[in-house]
C-alpha cells in the first residue's frame, strides 16, 4: 500500500511567490518561458527548463542556480520533516471552485505493480530529459498528482481545517488561480495522515513521466552507491495527494484534429448511430460515452449501436475503458492501427479543434472527459488509457514546494 512521509521541504524564502511559480514544464511553451523568466530572476522556470550557459550544458546550469539560490536565501529548507497542504482556487467554465490536498515525500515503487496506480503510456524521450535533470539537480522540482479514496472524508475535512489559517506562501497565476500553501510540522497530524494512506492504493493523474523517471533514478543510485538503501530520500517522490472524493476536481476532455481517414464514412455507417450536435452535451454522462465528429462545417454526434461491438473491439480492456469516448473513437471509429496518435493534434478547447479543422481541411473529433471513477478502474486493472484521455485543470505549480533527493 502507499508509503508518504514528511519531508525537509525547500521553498521561496518570501511569501507572495506569483513571479516565482510557473506552470509544469511540458505545458510551457516558448514565449511563456521568456515571459516568466522576465517576470523573475528565480522563477522555477529556469531551473525546469534551463538553458546552457558559460560552457555548462542545460542541466549542469540547473544545479549552479539551484545551489546559488540556497545560498543566497532565496529558497530555504525547512528545518523539520512537515507535510504541506495546497489549495488552488479557480475558476472552471464560470464556476469558482477549490481544490485542496497535501505534498509529502512517496515511497517510489516499480511502475508496473505495487500500490501507485498508471493509466497511461509513457514515451522516452522526455523521461531521458527528465532523469538528466534529476542527475544533476539532484532535486523533484515539481510534483506527481495522486488521487485516493478518502472514504469517511478525513483528509477534506483536515484540508479544510488547515485551510482556515494564515498560509506560508501565495500566489496567483496567469489563468487567476489563487494559490496558498500551509507548512504542517505537527508530528500528531503527520502520524494522522500518514495512517490514512497505509492502507490506500493512489492513482496517478498526472505526471507519469515524472514518476517513472523516479524509479529510474532510484536505478540508477542502486547501481552506484555502495550503501543504498531505498529508505533514504531518493527512494520518495514528491507528490501531491488528493481526495478523489474532492469537490474541487475537474478533468477537462482533449479532443483531436486528425486528416480524414479513408474508412470514416463505412465505419460511421456500420457501427453507430448518428444524431444531432445537441445530443452530444445530453449524451456524454452516459455509461457508454458518444463520440462528436466535425467535417465540411457539420457536426455528427455518434453513439455506438451495440456495446458487444465494444468488447470485440476490445477484448482484453476493462468495462470502463471500452465505455470511453477516447477509446471507442481509437478502437471502432479510426483504429489506432491505422491512425497511429503522433497523427493527431490534440487541442483542449472544442471551439479551438473546430477552427483548427476548417483551416487545415481536417476532421475534428470531440470526446467527453473520463470520470474520475474510470481512471481508478482502469488503473486497478492495470491498462493504459489511450494517449491524451485526462486533463487535470489546474495544472499543479512548479516552485510550490521542491523536494531534495539527497
Amino acid at each position: 500500500m502507499a508509503t508518504i512521509k514528511a519531508f525537509n521541504g525547500v521553498r521561496y524564502a518570501k511569501e507572495n511567490i506569483t513571479n516565482e511559480i510557473c506552470p509544469p514544464y511540458d505545458v510551457i511553451g516558448t514565449q511563456e518561458k521568456e515571459d516568466l523568466k522576465k517576470a523573475s530572476q528565480y522563477n522555477m522556470v529556469k531551473l525546469e527548463l534551463s538553458d546552457a550557459e558559460g560552457g555548462k550544458n542545460k542541466y549542469e546550469q540547473a544545479n549552479v542556480l539551484f545551489k546559488d539560490w540556497l545560498s543566497k536565501g532565496i529558497l530555504i529548507q525547512e528545518d523539520k520533516p512537515s507535510l504541506y497542504f495546497y489549495e488552488q482556487e479557480f475558476i472552471d467554465h464560470g464556476k469558482k471552485m477549490i481544490r485542496r490536498g497535501f505534498f509529502a515525500a512517496l515511497k517510489i515503487e516499480n511502475p508496473h505493480g505495487g500500490a501507485v496506480k498508471a493509466h497511461e503510456k509513457t514515451l522516452s524521450a522526455p523521461k531521458e530529459d527528465r532523469l538528466n535533470l534529476l542527475k544533476a539537480v539532484q532535486a523533484n522540482l515539481s510534483p506527481i498528482f495522486l488521487l485516493f479514496n478518502d472514504d469517511n472524508s478525513k483528509i477534506i475535512n483536515l484540508c479544510k481545517e488547515i485551510s482556515s489559517q494564515k498560509p506560508a506562501a501565495v500566489a496567483c497565476d496567469k489563468e487567476q488561480t489563487n494559490h496558498k500553501l500551509w507548512v504542517i510540522d505537527d508530528e500528531k497530524i503527520i502520524k494522522e495522515v500518514e495512517d490514512s494512506l497505509k492502507d490506500k492504493k493512489t492513482f496517478i493523474a498526472d505526471g507519469h513521466h515524472r514518476y517513472e523517471t523516479s524509479w529510474n533514478y532510484l536505478q540508477y543510485i542502486k547501481g552506484i552507491d555502495e550503501n543504498f538503501c531505498d529508505k533514504k530520500e531518493y527512494g520518495y517522490v514528491l507528490a501531491f495527494l488528493c481526495p478523489m472524493e474532492d469537490k474541487g476536481i475537474s478533468i477537462w476532455p482533449t479532443h483531436r484534429v486528425v486528416a480524414e481517414p479513408a474508412n470514416l464514412e463505412e465505419n460511421i455507417e456500420k457501427y453507430f448511430n448518428v444524431l444531432p450536435k445537441e445530443d452530444f452535451a445530453k449524451l456524454k454522462n452516459e455509461k457508454v460515452q458518444p463520440v462528436m465528429v466535425y467535417k465540411n462545417g457539420t457536426y455528427r454526434t455518434l453513439v455506438i449501436k451495440d456495446t458487444e461491438l465494444l468488447k470485440k473491439a476490445m477484448p482484453e480492456n476493462c468495462e470502463a475503458f471500452r465505455n470511453l469516448g477516447v477509446s471507442i473513437l481509437h478502437n471502432i471509429l479510426i483504429p489506432k492501427e491505422e491512425v497511429p496518435a503522433d497523427k493527431y493534434v490534440y487541442v483542449k478547447d472544442e471551439k479551438e479543434a473546430v477552427e483548427l479543422a476548417e483551416q487545415t481541411k481536417k476532421i475534428a473529433i470531440m470526446v467527453p472527459a473520463t470520470p474520475v471513477e474510470a481512471i481508478k478502474e482502469i488503473a486497478l486493472n492495470n491498462e493504459n488509457m489511450p494517449q491524451k484521455s485526462t486533463y487535470f485543470f489546474p495544472k499543479l505549480a512548479s516552485g510550490i514546494v521542491v523536494h531534495r533527493v539527497c
